[in-house]
């Protein structure tokens, strides 16, 4: 409920924001994000990111929400150096309307001295913080996979050719147009501590599929399982495109049953809408922090 409401707040403020004029009554200048990266201090944890928007606060005062490549008005009425912060944001879930600051990543700060009326553009790099937990890694570029295929899966997962991988080598779960209506399904080979009680439990991944993909997590405790969400096709008659998202495992790890530990599932369907449903995986992560 508290991010909720602040994400009511953000945007009242920001439609504000956008609507206020900067001049002589208001002086400020201008920042226009060119490019936003997330760096790693890995090999093995990539850099894909999916920030949406920038949440700027100006000597520490919040100033609004702007979406990436978008104008940022920086008021300065003294005209002199002031600090800027910057958070990184995303659609949680991957929902357009659920917007809100990563607290995976550290804050991107310039101390800076600009001339008022002046537009700078920039590239922002944002790193995960110091404190950030990569419970689970697996991206397919190394040997001894940390994904198996489950018990009962009418299919295995092989590696996509470079052509339909993301970057590197990814994963590919397929059901051929060949065999009968079944299931197939991946699931992380070990489980994995998640904490409960903490809003920052996330599962990181790029993917594209042709078909509802069905996402759900298993304790080791307690064999039921918990469904966290359905994604739908990336893969149409019109596109052939990756998506990253970050789905957020708070909720889920902490409803009963609850387990010390949780491994993660993937799953697609074959039936007469979805003749060959097929599912492309790569940057799986399980990342939380403390």
């Amino acid at each position: 409920m508290r991010v909720v409401l602040l994400f009511v707040v953000t945007v009242n403020f920001f439609l504000l924001v956008s609507c206020k004029k900067y001049g002589a009554a208001n002086p400020a200048f201008f920042i226009k994000a060119s490019h936003v990266s997330v760096k790693t201090n890995s090999l093995n944890i990539s850099g894909s990111n999916k920030i949406t928007d920038l949440w700027l606060y100006v000597d520490k005062q919040f100033i609004g929400v702007y979406p990436v490549g978008n104008l940022m008005p920086v008021p300065n009425p003294s005209n002199g150096k002031i600090r800027i912060d910057v958070l990184a944001g995303i659609e949680n879930n991957g929902i357009s309307s659920t917007r809100i600051p990563l607290n995976l990543y550290a804050l991107f700060t310039l101390d800076t001295l600009v001339k008022n009326g002046t537009t700078i553009s920039r590239s922002f790099a944002f790193e995960y913080l110091p404190t950030v937990v990569f419970p689970w890694v697996e991206n397919f570029d190394l040997p001894g996979f940390q994904l198996i295929n489950s018990s009962g899966s009418a299919a295995s997962f092989t590696l996509a050719s470079a052509a339909e991988s993301f970057e590197g080598k990814s994963m590919k779960l397929e059901i051929p147009s060949t065999h009968a209506d079944d299931i197939a399904q991946v699931e992380s080979a070990d489980y994995y501590t998640l904490p409960t009680s903490n809003s920052d439990v996330y599962l990181e991944m790029d993917y594209k599929c042709n078909a509802p993909v069905y996402i759900g997590l298993v304790g080791n405790t307690d064999p039921t399982k918990k469904a966290l969400m359905q994604l739908n096709p990336t893969i149409t008659d019109t596109k052939n495109a990756w998506n990253k998202i970050y789905i957020q495992l708070s909720t889920m790890v902490s409803i009963e049953p609850v387990s010390s530990k949780y491994k993660v599932y993937f799953q697609i369907i074959k039936n007469s809408e979805y003749p060959n449903p097929q599912l492309f995986l790569d940057n799986l992560k399980f990342v939380y922090n403390p």
